[in-house]
C-alpha cells in the first residue's frame, strides 16, 4: 500500500490545481509560479489558464514518474515471478553470471585501458568509465548489490565436509561433489566483485560494499551461530592480492584527499551541496518541489562558486525530501522498512537454506545500496534502480518460496481477485504501456521538429519571410506535440515578437513560463515583454530570472543591460549594486555596459560598491577601452575608497601618480604618492618619485629626505645614491 500511495502521489504532483488550493498546500511552489499569475491582472488577462502544479516542471515530474512506474512494475513482476524455485534458481544464476562477466570485463578494461571506453574512444576532460558504465559510482553501486547475491551462491553450493574426519576425505569429498564448480565459481565471482569496486576507487562504492559484505556474514552468523572465519579470510586474501597488484595507493589517496592536510577540515562538495539541499527541504517541507526537478530547482540556492550543473543531490534520501517532501519520505520509508522487515523474518523462521541464503543475499544487497545512497545517486540510475527493485522483489520472493510442498510453491497468500478486477488491473497496465510510448514518442517527434527548424534557419536560398515562415510552422507544430516543454513556447514568443505581435508574444511567453518557471530565459523574455505594461513586474521577472539561473553570468549581463537601457535606472542601479556586493566578479560583467550606456557620475557611484579594487579594475577597462579623459574622475574613487580596501596594493597609488604626471597635475600626484607612502610604506619607488617633485620644486632637503628613505627600503640602487651626493655637492 505505502508503494502505491508513493506512487500516486508523485502523479497528483503533475495534476494542475487552482492556485488558491496550490497556495494552501505548497506556499513556495505558489511563490515560484507567482511571478507569471500576477500578469493577468495587469494585463489584461491575455493568459487564462492559471491553474498550477505541485511541481515546478511538470514534464521533469511525469517523466519521473513513468520511471519510478517501471521500478514498481518490475518489483510486482519479481514478487509474482519468482513464486517457483526453479524459476528463483535460474533468474539468480542468470544475474550471478551477469554480474561475474561485467566484473572481469571491468578490472581487464581498467588495467589495460583504463582512459578508453571498451577499449576504442579514448575519454577526455577527466572522465573514467568503469565498464559499461560512464560513471564509477554506479559500477560501484552495482556491484553492491550483485555480490552477497554472488556470494549467497558460494555459500549455498559449499560442500558439506562437517561429518568427515581427515583431511583426505575431506579433500576427495569437496571435489565430488555435483556442485563444486559453481561453488568455486562463485566464490571466484565474489572476490572479483569486492575487488572491482575497490578499483573503482569510488569511496562510497567501497564503504557501501563492506557494509553489504559485513551485514550478509553478520546474518549469516545470527542464523548459523557461529562465524564463517574461512570464507573472511579467504575473501580478504584474494582482495588484497588483486588489488595490491594494481596498487593500493590510490585507493588510499582517494580517502586522505577528504581532509585538507593544512586546515585539518573535510573538504567535500558533496557536503556544500547536501547544506544547500536542506535549505530547498525547509522551504518545501511538505510537498516538495517535484519529483525530477532537482536540477530546476537547485540553482537558486547553491552558493557554489563553480559554473557545473547539479542535476541530483549526491544523497537519494535528501533528494527524495526536496523532491517529494515529508510526504513522499514518510510513504518511502514505510515501504522499505516493511520490505526489510519481511525478509528478516523470513531469514529467522524459515528453515530452507536456500530460500534464507538468497534471502540473506538480497537484504545485504538492500542494506549496500541504501547506505551508498548517502554518498550518491544510485538510485536514479535506471539499472541500478531497476535492480533496486528486483532485489526488493527477491527479497520478498525467496523469503517465500519453497522448494519441496504440496499445495502451494509459495508461502505468499495469493490474492484473490475477480475477473472484473483482473481487467481493470490489466486495463491500467496497457494504459501505463501507451501512455510512456505516446509520452517519450511526442518528445522524440517534437525534437525533430525542432532540429529541422534550425537547419532551415542555416539555409542560405531562403528570403528572411519564407525563412521566418517555414520556421514558425515547425516550432508550433514541436509545440502542439509537445505542449510541456517550454523550449518551443519559448521559441515562438522570439519569433512573434520579431515580427512586432507583441500581444501574442506575450502570451506564449508567459506559457513557457508556466512550463518551466525556473528557467532564467523564460523569465527574462517575459520580463522583456512586460516593459512597455509594468516596468516593475518587469524589473522583478528580470532579477527573478537571474537569481533562478544556472548560468548566472548570462543572466546578469540581460539582467544589467535590460536595467541600464532604460531611462529610469536610478532603482535599477540600486538592485545591481546588491548584487555586486554579494558577488564581486560579476564587476566585470557590468564594465562594457557601463559605458555602453554612457553612465554619468552619480550613476557610477550608485552603481559601484565603495571598493578601490572594483574602482580600478573599471579604470583598466577605461584605459582598454582609451576613454580614461571621458571619465577620469574613476581614479579618483579608486583612492577615496582605500581605507575600506583589506589588502592594499601600490598599484593603486602607482597608477593614479602615472596618469596625475602624465596630466601635468603635480598637486594631485603629490597627494597620490604621500597617500601610498602611508598605505604601503616599503615600497621604495614612491619616495623616489616624491623626492623628484621636491627636487623640481627646489625643495633640496625634503627630496634628499625622501631619497634617503628609498635607499634604506633599496639599499643597492645605486642611482639614488648617486642622486642624493649629486644634490650635495650642488649645495
Amino acid at each position: 500500500m505505502p508503494l502505491l500511495l508513493l506512487l500516486g502521489w508523485i502523479f497528483f504532483q503533475t495534476i494542475p490545481l487552482p492556485p488558491f488550493i496550490v497556495g494552501w498546500l505548497a506556499p513556495d511552489i505558489y511563490h515560484v509560479y507567482q511571478p507569471v499569475l500576477d500578469l493577468p491582472r495587469q494585463i489584461g488577462g491575455i493568459f487564462p489558464d492559471h491553474w498550477i502544479p505541485l511541481t515546478v516542471n511538470r514534464k521533469a515530474s511525469l517523466l519521473e514518474a513513468l520511471r519510478l512506474c517501471s521500478y514498481v512494475l518490475f518489483y510486482l513482476l519479481t514478487v509474482q515471478l519468482l513464486t517457483s524455485s526453479r524459476r528463483l534458481v535460474v533468474t539468480v544464476n542468470a544475474v550471478s553470471w551477469l554480474a561475474l562477466c561485467l566484473a572481469l570485463l571491468a578490472v581487464v578494461q581498467r588495467m589495460t585501458a583504463p582512459d578508453t571506453l571498451f577499449w576504442f574512444r579514448q575519454l577526455t576532460g577527466g572522465k573514467t568509465a568503469f565498464g559499461p558504465w560512464v560513471y564509477k559510482n554506479h559500477y560501484a553501486g552495482f556491484m553492491v548489490m550483485l555480490c552477497p547475491l554472488v556470494l549467497a551462491q558460494f555459500i549455498l553450493y559449499r560442500p558439506a565436509l562437517e561429518h568427515l574426519k581427515t583431511i583426505r576425505e575431506k579433500i576427495l569429498a569437496f571435489f565430488s561433489e555435483k556442485g563444486i564448480a559453481i561453488h568455486l565459481i562463485m566464490g571466484f565471482g565474489s572476490l572479483v566483485l569486492l575487488a572491482s569496486v575497490f578499483l573503482t576507487q569510488s569511496r562510497g562504492g567501497i564503504l557501501s560494499i563492506l557494509c553489504s559484505v559485513l551485514c550478509f556474514f553478520i546474518l549469516l552468523f545470527l542464523r548459523q551461530g557461529k562465524v564463517d572465519k574461512l570464507s573472511l579470510i579467504l575473501l580478504s586474501i584474494g582482495v588484497l592480492i588483486i588489488v595490491g597488484w594494481y596498487g593500493w595507493d590510490p585507493v588510499w589517496n582517494r580517502f586522505t584527499s577528504i581532509i585538507n592536510q593544512e586546515t585539518g577540515t573535510i573538504q567535500d562538495d558533496r557536503l556544500l551541496i547536501w547544506t544547500d539541499s536542506l535549505r530547498i527541504i525547509a522551504d518545501f517541507p511538505i510537498t516538495g518541489t517535484g519529483f525530477g526537478t532537482f536540477v530546476d530547482i537547485f540553482p537558486y540556492y547553491k552558493t557554489i562558486s563553480d559554473h557545473l550543473l547539479y542535476e541530483h543531490a549526491h544523497n537519494d534520501f535528501i533528494e527524495l525530501l526536496t523532491d517529494g517532501g515529508a510526504v513522499a519520505g514518510f510513504l518511502a520509508f514505510c515501504w522499505i522498512f516493511s520490505v526489510l522487515k519481511t525478509g528478516y523474518r523470513s531469514i529467522r523462521v524459515r528453515q530452507d537454506t536456500m530460500s534464507v541464503l538468497l534471502a540473506m543475499g538480497a537484504l545485504s544487497a538492500l542494506v549496500g545500496l541504501l547506505v551508498f545512497s548517502i554518498f550518491d545517486f544510485n538510485l536514479h540510475n535506471g539499472a541500478n534502480g531497476l535492480y533496486f527493485a528486483f532485489f526488493c522483489g527477491l527479497l520478498v520472493s525467496a523469503g517465500n518460496t519453497r522448494r519441496y510442498y504440496q499445495t502451494s510453491p509459495t508461502l505468499l497468500k495469493p490474492w484473490k481477485s475477480s475477473h472484473k478486477v483482473q481487467g481493470i488491473a490489466l486495463l491500467g497496465l496497457l494504459f501505463f504501456l501507451c501512455a510512456t510510448l505516446v509520452i517519450q514518442g511526442r518528445k522524440v517527434v517534437a525534437e525533430k521538429y525542432y532540429q529541422q527548424a534550425l537547419s532551415v534557419v542555416s539555409l542560405p536560398y531562403l528570403k528572411p519571410f519564407r525563412k521566418q515562415e517555414r520556421v514558425y510552422n515547425l516550432i508550433e507544430k514541436a509545440k502542439k506535440t509537445d505542449p510541456l516543454t517550454g523550449l518551443y513556447a519559448y521559441a515562438l514568443a522570439n519569433i512573434t515578437r520579431l515580427q512586432e505581435r507583441g500581444q501574442e508574444a506575450l502570451r506564449l511567453s508567459a506559457e513557457a513560463v508556466l512550463q518551466q518557471p525556473m528557467h532564467f530565459a523564460y523569465l527574462q523574455q517575459l520580463g522583456s515583454l512586460v516593459a512597455r505594461i509594468d516596468l516593475i513586474q518587469a524589473r522583478l521577472l528580470m532579477e527573478t530570472g537571474y537569481k533562478r539561473s544556472q548560468q548566472k553570468d548570462i543572466a546578469f549581463q540581460v539582467w544589467a543591460e535590460f536595467e541600464l537601457s532604460h531611462p529610469l535606472r536610478k532603482e535599477g542601479l540600486i538592485r545591481l549594486r546588491k548584487e555586486i556586493e554579494h558577488n564581486k566578479q560579476l564587476t566585470s560583467l557590468l564594465y562594457p555596459l557601463l559605458t555602453k550606456f554612457q553612465l554619468d557620475q552619480q550613476e557610477l557611484v550608485a552603481v559601484l560598491p565603495d571598493r578601490s579594487a572594483l574602482w580600478f579594475a573599471f579604470w583598466s577597462h577605461l584605459k582598454r577601452e582609451g576613454k580614461t579623459e571621458q571619465y577620469s574622475f574613476v581614479i579618483e574613487h579608486v583612492l577615496a575608497y582605500i581605507d575600506k580596501e583589506p589588502r592594499v596594493h601600490e598599484h593603486y597609488f602607482k597608477e593614479a601618480a602615472r596618469y596625475y604626471r602624465v596630466k601635468k597635475k603635480e598637486q594631485k600626484e603629490e597627494s597620490a604618492l604621500l597617500l601610498g607612502i602611508q598605505y604601503v610604506p616599503a615600497y621604495a619607488p614612491f619616495h623616489i618619485q616624491l623626492g623628484e617633485i621636491y627636487l623640481k620644486r627646489g625643495y633640496q632637503k625634503r627630496a634628499i629626505e625622501q631619497f634617503e628613505q628609498a635607499l634604506l627600503l633599496d639599499p643597492k640602487n645605486e642611482g639614488i645614491d648617486r642622486a642624493i651626493r649629486k644634490i650635495k655637492l650642488a649645495e
